[in-house]
């Protein structure tokens, strides 16, 4: 029998590859990943398929979405990508489907309910798209259009990104638990590969350095997305210096936002100032630099309960907003142990016209952040959660 590669979803195959001439999936999954799977094979004496257990790599599809975004793969891509392979392919193997056709198939299709077709090793280019996929009765229900799909068209299909496919699939919420399973053990009984070889994990340029104001702010929101993002950390890497942080503050943030730009540097990179005066001042001036596309900056989030926050200063105590004024990544902690939290008015910052505020012993809390191995249970992340979301999005949007 000949050594095949799958990458599935469920009982749907989204790529499949023999003997030397596959891509590497690995960077979906962790190093962990690796369980018992589910491969199956048709039997000529019985005319039927059967299934055998060997090892594979599985992860479910909510948390390959978060991957696949952060690699590039938006659903509004997915659609440039669709109209673009149109543009480009000859009359005849131009599929008379729409992409909101196509994609509705996909969403709408029960991924589990799929047929297992026995003869799909044995079709030659475009069949295994035409015929084994797109053929099943679970999407041609709602897509009349890709029945009766000829090799031409079938070849169309499979030349689009299937990473794109599986983001398609992930807008269907029944899928989100459904593992995506990528099969290559029959590789390696071939003696085609060795074990090291399959997991090869991420690029460096699918990778994103953080920088940040300051020690904390890179400590926590490394801890954060640690405890929070752990199937998305190793997308991630920070300035890690225990001493002597070198951009410490909006100025020298802005400094070396300044060299980058420079150099044009190569590594994607996203630099988050405070949502406070100095670092609203300090992203207006960034932004008006030449940066390049792979360099993102941020300010972070502003936050409800910021909107009417107790302040203290020359004019005494009051209730004020203070995103774009005193939002530091402390605001993003769990501030309900202790005294009410409370933040003092500072400096005057003529860039933006307004006072500079910060956090009243913030120091305290990002020690109860950062100290323990584990957090309390009932320590609120919400807001944390919030700021992560933030990021990715602002990630996302920018590949």
């Amino acid at each position: 029998m000949a050594s095949i590669l799958t990458l599935g979803l469920g009982r749907l195959e989204i790529d499949w590859a023999k003997k030397y001439y596959f891509s590497n999936h690995s960077k979906l999954f962790l190093p962990g990943d690796v369980k018992p799977l589910s491969y199956y094979y048709f039997d000529p004496d019985t005319e039927s398929v059967r299934e055998e257990l060997k090892p594979g790599l599985a992860r479910p599809l909510r948390s390959v979405k978060r991957r696949l975004e952060l690699l590039g793969y938006s659903l509004s891509k997915a659609q440039q990508h669709f109209e673009d392979r149109l543009r480009e392919s000859d009359d005849f193997d131009v599929p008379n489907v729409s992409f909101d056709e196509f994609a509705g198939a996909l969403i709408a299709a029960d991924v589990n309910k799929i047929t297992l077709d026995p003869w799909f090793m044995d079709h030659s280019r475009g069949y295994f798209a035409a015929r084994s996929i797109l053929g099943d009765p679970e999407f041609t229900r709602t897509a009349k259009s890709l029945e009766g799909l000829s090799r031409f068209v079938g070849i169309f299909f499979e030349d689009l990104d299937q990473y794109f496919t599986l983001r398609i699939l992930a807008e269907n919420p029944a899928n989100l638990d459904v593992e995506v399973q990528w099969r290559f053990a029959d590789q390696m009984e071939d003696g085609l590969a060795v074990d090291s070889s399959f997991y090869e994990g991420l690029s460096q340029r699918d990778r994103y350095l953080i920088v940040t104001e300051g020690s904390s702010d890179r400590a926590i929101i490394r801890k954060s997305i640690k405890i929070l993002r752990p199937d998305i950390a190793d997308f991630f890497d920070f300035v890690d210096m225990s001493e002597n942080y070198p951009f410490t503050g909006a100025g020298n943030l802005l400094r070396f936002c300044q060299g980058l730009a420079q150099i044009k540097v190569q590594n994607n990179v996203i630099v988050i100032f405070d949502n406070d005066a100095v670092g609203l001042d300090a992203q207006r001036k960034v932004e008006q630099l030449h940066l390049p596309a792979n360099m993102l900056v941020v300010r972070l989030p502003d936050l409800p309960e910021c909107q009417s926050f107790r302040t203290t200063g020359p004019n005494g105590s009051n209730q004020e907003n203070i995103n774009g004024r005193a939002v530091s990544i402390e605001l993003f902690l769990d501030l309900r142990k202790g005294p009410q939290p409370c933040v003092r008015w500072t400096s005057y910052v003529s860039g933006i016209n307004t006072y500079q505020g910060e956090l009243v012993d913030k120091g305290r809390y990002t020690k109860q952040f950062l100290k323990p191995r584990r957090l309390r249970r009932d320590y609120d992340t919400s807001k944390l959660e919030l700021l992560l979301d933030h990021l990715t999005q602002v990630m996302v949007a920018g590949r």
